[in-house]
C-alpha cells in the first residue's frame, strides 16, 4: 500500500523526471532532424454561466445530477464562472516520440492547478499495413467517443454522456498501453491491451452517488465530496470512509487492465469494445478509502450519415463491489448506461441532440439502498464567432428515481434542469 503523501511525491518526480529524461535520451537523435526537438503549447478558457434547478448539485456533496446546483441561499444562478481552463503542453522529441502534459484549472477543484494527463508517446510509421504504438504516463482510457477535442473536451456538447462524465471523474490509465494495427484498403482493425494501477476507489461514486452529468474532469490530486448517505454517515457501517473520494490511489498494490478492439471500415464508420477490470481486492482499506473491485464492458460506435451529420453511440454494463464477506459483499451494484447523439454541422455552426438512460441495482443484502434509474435529454447549439472562439448555448433535463434520497428529506423522484451558457477562447 503506498500512502497519500508518497503517491504525491511519487507521480510529481515520475512526470518530472520522466519527462525530462525523454527530452534528455532523445535530445541527440532529435537535433539530428530539422525543427526537433521542440515544444507546442495550446489552451482553453472556458467562461461559463447557468441556471440551474434548486436540487443541490453533487459537487456541494448533494444527490442531484447536473455539474451545477442552488446554493445555501437558494441562489441557482451561476455568473461570470471559469468553467475551464487548461494548458496543453505537447514536447516532441523525435518524429516518433512525444509528450502530452495537460494542465486543468476549474473553480470547483482542490488545487489551483492540476494534472489532468501527463505521459509519454510513442508512434512510429506504419510498416507495411501494420502499426504499432503505446504511450505511458496518466492518460484516460480510450473509452469517449465524445471527448476528442482539446483537453479531453466535447466538441458536440459542455456536458458529455453519463458514461463519459463518470470515465472523467473516476478513470484514469496511471501505467502503460500498447496499441497494434492493421490496415487494408477499406478496413483498419486495432487491438489494445494495458495494465495500471492507483485507480482503486473507481466504482465509489456509482454506488453511492449514482450516474451524474459534470463536464468537470477530476484532476490527479483532487478529490470528490461523497454525498452523505447512511452507509458512511458517523453512525453507518462504514463510517471510517472518508467524506471525500480520492479516485486515484493505490490501496491494494495489485494492478488492473483493459483491452480493446476497434474496426474502422471507410465509409461506414468504427465500432468498438472494451473490457475494463481494475482488479481491486474489496476488502482493502488505507488512508480514509476503500479499494473497490470494479468491472465493466463498454461498446461503442460513431458513423457519418452524410452531409455533415454524426451518429454516436455507447452503452457500458459492469459491476462494481466492496468488502466481500460470507453472505456477499457489503456494497454490490450493478450500473448501466447508453445513449445515443446525433449532430449535424454546417458553416461555423452545429446542433446537437443526445438521449442518455441509466440504471443502478443494489443486490446486496445490507441496509442502504443504492438503486437508481432515469433518463436524460441534452440540446446544444454552438456558434463559432471567429476561428479561436466558440459560443456554445446548452439546454440538459435529467429525470431520476433515487429511493436514497428519502433519507435525505428529499423527494426520490427529481425532475432537474440546467441551462448553461459557455464561451470558449482557444490559445
Amino acid at each position: 500500500m503506498v500512502p497519500a503523501p508518497a503517491f504525491v511525491l511519487l507521480m510529481r518526480r515520475s512526470i518530472a523526471v520522466g519527462m525530462a529524461t525523454a527530452c534528455l535520451a532523445s535530445g541527440a537523435r532529435g537535433a539530428d532532424i530539422p525543427g526537433l526537438p521542440s515544444v507546442d503549447f495550446k489552451g482553453i478558457l472556458d467562461l461559463r454561466g447557468a441556471i440551474s434547478s434548486e436540487t443541490r448539485s453533487m459537487e456541494d456533496r448533494g444527490l442531484g445530477k447536473t455539474r451545477y446546483g442552488a446554493d445555501g441561499n437558494g441562489d441557482r444562478r451561476v455568473l461570470g464562472r471559469v468553467g475551464q481552463a487548461a494548458l496543453l503542453i505537447e514536447p516532441r522529441f523525435t518524429w516518433d516520440l512525444s509528450g502530452v502534459i495537460v494542465l486543468n484549472a476549474t473553480q470547483e477543484q482542490r488545487t489551483v492547478i492540476d494534472v489532468a494527463e501527463a505521459y509519454l508517446q510513442y508512434k512510429p510509421a506504419p510498416t507495411g499495413s501494420w502499426g504499432v504504438s503505446g504511450r505511458a504516463g496518466v492518460f484516460f482510457p480510450p473509452i469517449s467517443l465524445e471527448n476528442t477535442g482539446l483537453a479531453w473536451t466535447s466538441p458536440y456538447t459542455i456536458t458529455p454522456s453519463a458514461i463519459n462524465s463518470w470515465v472523467g471523474q473516476e478513470l484514469r490509465t496511471i501505467g502503460g498501453e500498447a496499441t497494434v494495427s492493421h490496415r487494408s484498403d477499406e478496413l483498419e482493425i486495432a487491438g489494445t491491451i494495458a495494465i495500471y494501477g492507483y485507480n482503486d476507489p473507481a466504482g465509489t461514486l456509482l454506488a453511492w452517488r449514482g450516474w451524474s452529468f459534470d463536464d468537470r474532469t477530476t484532476g490527479l490530486f483532487d478529490r470528490l465530496k461523497l454525498p452523505l448517505v447512511r452507509i458512511i454517515r458517523p453512525t453507518g457501517i462504514l463510517a471510517e470512509q472518508g467524506p471525500f473520494d480520492r479516485p486515484f490511489h493505490e490501496i491494494d498494490g495489485r494492478v488492473g487492465y483493459y483491452s480493446s478492439l476497434t474496426m474502422d471500415y471507410a465509409g461506414y464508420g468504427k465500432i468498438s469494445v472494451m473490457r475494463y477490470d481494475n482488479r481491486a481486492d474489496n476488502r482493502i482499506y488505507g488512508d480514509e478509502q476503500w479499494s473497490w473491485n470494479t468491472a465493466f464492458w463498454s461498446f461503442g460506435l460513431s458513423t457519418g450519415l452524410g452531409e455533415g451529420i454524426d451518429l454516436l453511440a455507447q452503452g457500458m454494463t459492469g459491476t462494481t463491489t466492496l468488502i466481500t464477506t460470507r453472505i456477499g459483499p457489503i456494497v454490490d451494484v450493478d450500473y448501466r448506461s447508453a445513449y445515443a447523439l446525433v449532430s449535424k454541422a454546417w458553416d461555423n455552426q452545429r446542433v446537437s441532440f443526445r438521449a442518455d438512460w441509466f440504471d443502478t441495482k443494489d443486490r446486496d443484502v445490507f441496509p442502504d439502498n443504492n438503486n437508481e434509474n432515469g433518463y436524460a435529454l441534452t440540446l446544444a447549439y454552438i456558434l463559432r464567432p471567429k476561428p479561436k472562439q466558440r459560443l456554445t448555448v446548452e439546454f440538459l433535463y435529467v429525470d431520476s428515481h433515487r429511493p436514497e434520497r428519502q433519507y435525505q428529506g428529499l423527494p426520490v423522484n427529481a425532475h432537474e434542469t440546467q441551462f448553461q451558457v459557455s464561451y470558449r477562447f482557444f490559445l
